[in-house]
């Protein structure tokens, strides 16, 4: 189907997509070229977050985490994440849910004409709207990383300039939300793995037959390693969760609409001339190898499906995971 035949789809993520790498927004949202398996990390900021929306809504967190990964080990992780989660802010101030997983779909505007454009929608999902506890509205912005958060880390300085918050915030006031801030509330991935049998022929023995300390005659149970993170969870609280209030400016906002404004004429024009050029400064990067390296390597054509990937018709699934668990609701 032509671009032009029906009004696309616009999110963050894809608008982050394709300023990393032209070639890379082209396989995933305009062939629709998507790995089978996502990557760790991914699935467990995808069940983390899953779990977070449930317990905002009083629903079961296991079965809200069904589908993304039946790894136990997983399961575990996460398991530990969220009670050092629970465990971290139960004595804040009070956060009042106004709403949660609110999806948007809003005319893409231009700023200098307040005219929209019949081409684009701007879509996403805002984590949570939440009231503070001196009663203003705030955006509540979930986040998992590997990345150091610490006080002055440049995580921080990367998310005062994000395009994320911003988008946000148009949406949010054009649905009737007075929002007057950002929480962004953030988890570190834990770096533990789960401890695996020594081989056998690497296995040393003491004296009295047993193994040395840092050996194993069989794996870890599920339970041993959610036991092992937690412990290391609640040693330090403060190097796994953070919160901060970010500001933004409304000059920011206004920047921010002219920025993405910008940027679907430059989606655009790659749509209309069929070139999608790469950006190698992007194929190595803190989450890894893009997952895209050897179609780009091997000069593969938009037609073939190579090994160990699908092409979806649905390119943004987590807008239609919204509209799937608000028609069970209903």
């Amino acid at each position: 189907m032509s671009p032009n035949d029906k009004q696309q789809i616009l999110t963050h993520s894809r608008l982050s997509c394709f300023r990393a790498c032209p070639k890379k927004h082209f396989w995933r949202y305009e062939v629709g070229l998507r790995p089978d398996e996502d990557s760790h990390p991914l699935r467990i900021g995808q069940m983390f977050h899953r779990a977070l929306e449930a317990d905002s809504r009083g629903e079961n967190i296991e079965n809200a985490m069904e589908g993304i990964s039946d790894d136990l080990y997983d399961l575990a992780l996460v398991a530990a994440m969220f009670t050092g989660y629970k465990r971290r802010w139960a004595d804040e101030p009070h956060i009042e849910t106004v709403d949660v997983e609110k999806a948007f779909g809003i005319p893409l505007v231009n700023p200098d004409t307040g005219a929209s454009t019949p081409i684009w929608q701007l879509a996403g999902i805002i984590d949570r709207i939440v009231r503070l506890s001196d009663g203003r509205i705030a955006l509540m912005e979930h986040k998992t990383t590997s990345r150091d958060f610490s006080s002055g880390a440049d995580y921080w300085t990367k998310l005062h300039l994000d395009q994320q918050l911003s988008i946000y915030i148009v949406a949010a006031r054009a649905m009737g939300y007075d929002i007057q801030t950002v929480l962004y509330d953030v988890t570190r991935r834990p770096s533990l793995r789960p401890l695996k049998a020594t081989p056998e022929d690497k296995r040393k023995y003491k004296k009295d037959g047993s193994l040395y300390a840092n050996q194993r005659d069989q794996d870890e149970t599920p339970a041993e390693f959610a036991a092992r993170v937690a412990i290391d969870i609640e040693s330090r609280p403060e190097h796994y969760y953070t919160r901060i209030e970010i500001a933004r400016p409304e000059q920011d906002i206004k920047d921010c609409q002219a920025e993405v404004w910008q940027q679907q004429l430059s989606i655009r024009e790659a749509q209309r001339s069929g070139r999608w050029f790469k950006n190698p400064e992007s194929c190595f990067s803190l989450n890894g190898t893009c997952e895209y390296i050897g179609l780009c390597q091997s000069g593969m054509s938009a037609g073939e499906v190579p090994p160990g990937f699908t092409i979806v018709e649905d390119k943004h699934p987590e807008l239609s995971r919204i509209d799937a668990d608000a028609g069970q609701a209903a």
